[in-house]
């Protein structure tokens, strides 16, 4: 058994503390990491209030041990790939048995007999230290993105959900005459770090893209976004003027149903939502016939995405090295540094927050 600090939780109960724990080590681990940096989002905010009741804990233990998104470095290595002082991300879904899972792509898990680091049954990486195996780590070839690479994880459900995009619009013909996406609309439900990414992405590929949720926006966020050229609309104002020419791609992070139905309903033809916001307590939404129509009436597809591949790890990292020299205005959005006993950060944002980020004791 391995001593650590760790942020830990009960799931899916829920409460947060940190505390002195012993974690057994995978048997096969040929690394020790040390985290650098752990960023908070809402599923450790969803586990933390008890409103996420698929997490669980590890079996045997009475705690889980939260945290998905990493950058860490390497303190011990029984690999010749990795050294000492080496930067890595770890792996947050690891594979079962079904057949996606053994082909590398636990993303799609056919039956749920799977696990996610610091979500469901398997300890997280807000630990001062922990043991992993190397195939389930990503290497930072670029040190210079620094900090940003805490980031991995959440664009790398961005990069996942545009391949979903791809694939789905590939069902018509979805490009704009000239063979491009230029002109094409792009609404990000949500104003997020996670909907910063969504925009940053569809920005990239070509769309014309908003942000939007249903009430005004801090200074600093109104600020990055214009450093980003992304749109936002505050869409609780004037709804149906602000979207009258229609979305082509809609992306949601919220998990609201209601939300979702209202935007649905302004999906041009052959459009796209993507799913990917989850929430156990929003409201319950009522779908009519009418709205049955629209959606196939105009060969709308609705798809969840959730999660991602070793693959889309390694092409997040891609993206934040080119966008640490074109946008150099990423690196604002981590809003807050906190300490690992700081845990009030999981129930309450920080001031203005978009990104909050724990701070390690040998961060630099």
């Amino acid at each position: 058994m391995t001593d650590v600090w760790a942020v830990v939780t009960n799931a899916p109960r829920g409460g947060v503390r940190y505390d002195h724990v012993s974690v057994e080590p995978p048997d096969d681990a040929d690394l020790i990491l040390k985290p650098l940096y752990t960023g908070i989002c809402g599923t450790d905010r969803g586990i933390v209030s008890g409103s996420l009741p698929f997490s669980y804990n590890p079996r045997g233990y009475n705690f889980l041990v939260l945290g998905h998104e990493s950058v860490c470095t390497v303190v011990e290595s029984k690999n010749e790939r990795f050294v000492k002082g080496d930067i890595v991300v770890p792996v947050v879904r690891r594979p079962g048995g079904c057949v996606n899972c053994r082909i590398g792509r636990p993303d799609n898990c056919s039956d749920g007999d799977k696990h996610e680091a610091g979500i469901t049954g398997l300890h997280g990486f807000m630990r001062t230290e922990f043991a992993e195996k190397s195939e389930f780590v990503v290497p930072v070839k670029n040190r210079t993105i620094g900090r940003l690479a805490v980031l991995t994880e959440p664009l790398k459900n961005v990069v996942k959900a545009f391949e979903v995009f791809e694939i789905i619009s590939k069902r018509s013909v979805y490009h704009k005459q000239d063979s491009t996406l230029t002109g094409k609309t792009c609404c990000v439900i949500g104003t997020g770090a996670e909907a910063f990414l969504y925009g940053l992405v569809a920005k990239s590929l070509g769309f014309n893209v908003i942000l939007t949720n249903r009430h005004p926006v801090t200074d600093y966020k109104t600020k990055m976004l214009e450093s980003f050229d992304l749109e936002f609309i505050n869409y609780s104002e004037d709804f149906d003027r602000s979207f009258s020419s229609g979305i082509d791609l809609l992306i949601d992070t919220s998990g609201d149903p209601g939300t979702i139905l209202k935007f649905t309903k302004r999906l041009n033809y052959n459009g796209i939502a993507i799913l990917f916001g989850t929430n156990g307590r929003a409201k319950p939404s009522t779908i009519t016939g009418i709205d049955i129509d629209y959606i196939v009436e105009r060969n709308i597809t609705l798809a969840g995405s959730v999660d991602a591949a070793k693959v889309h790890y390694y092409r997040a990292l891609d993206y934040l090295e080119e966008w640490s020299f074109t946008i150099p205005e990423i690196g604002n959005m981590i809003t807050g540094e906190y300490d690992p006993n700081n845990v009030k950060i999981f129930t309450q944002k920080g001031p203005g927050e978009i990104k909050s980020i724990i701070r390690w004791g040998n961060a630099p």
